[in-house]
């Protein structure tokens, strides 16, 4: 008998990974129209696990739909984005504790790998959005060390919210660089085992996403108005 890790992903769970596969590659952009039947032939897939996987999407607040007109990509939305990060901040900062007693050498090792990647991604030409899964990857692998399942997965849904809707043209360069220099200093203090420390920082990088996002959203309504 297969165990549940080996088992075979249905159709419906391969094109939910697709069609998220899509939005980290910039293929499908916030607010457009999501047409299933253009899907189902990009995919070489069915009509129904098409329209299955984008009203899982849906529940995880990433589609939307409009009666007769279709599924749309949601757009991030200032106030949702704040509400995001007090997520964030409220999750990533009780799990320190967890996370400095779970650190051992090897742990360490891969934060430091997922540090120098992001690292390595600012110096070289590529897509926002790719920058934008590297940050996460970052975070998520430092989460990972408090062995919180539930809430690993609750982080990384957040994560999804935030970055899926959001149009990575806003993000500032010099933003980019700030949050590099944060993360350097974050792994720092996790070396260090110091949980106020670790604590402040988090809290200080996530403010500082915060703003910049919620901030971009704000001046782009504004120009639109």
């Amino acid at each position: 008998m297969k165990s549940e890790n080996s088992r075979q992903d249905s159709p419906v769970d391969v094109a939910y990974k697709k069609i998220k596969e899509m939005m980290y590659h910039h293929e499908i952009v916030p607010g457009q129209k999501l047409l299933y039947q253009e899907l189902a032939r990009k995919l070489n897939m069915s009509i129904t696990p098409i329209i299955q996987a984008l009203n899982r999407l849906q529940l995880l607040n990433i589609v939307y739909s409009e009666r007769n007109k279709g599924y749309y990509v949601g757009e991030a939305d200032p106030v949702e984005a704040r509400e995001l990060f007090t997520a964030r901040e409220a999750l990533e900062t009780y799990l320190v504790p967890n996370i400095i007693e779970n650190l051992n050498a090897r742990r360490l090792k891969e934060i430091e790998a997922a540090l120098k990647e992001h690292s390595k991604g600012l110096t070289m030409p590529q897509h926002r959005r790719l920058l934008m899964i590297i940050d996460t990857n970052f975070h998520l692998k430092i989460v990972e060390c408090a062995n919180n399942r539930v809430i690993y997965n609750t982080l990384k849904m957040i994560f999804e919210q935030i970055y899926l809707k959001y149009r990575p043209e806003y993000m500032r360069e010099n933003r980019l660089v700030e949050a590099g220099q944060e993360h350097k200093l974050l792994f720092e203090a996790l070396k260090e085992k110091d949980v106020k420390k670790t604590r402040r920082l988090i809290r200080q990088h996530i403010k500082s996403g915060s703003d910049h996002i919620a901030g971009s959203l704000l001046e782009d309504r504004s120009i639109e108005l």
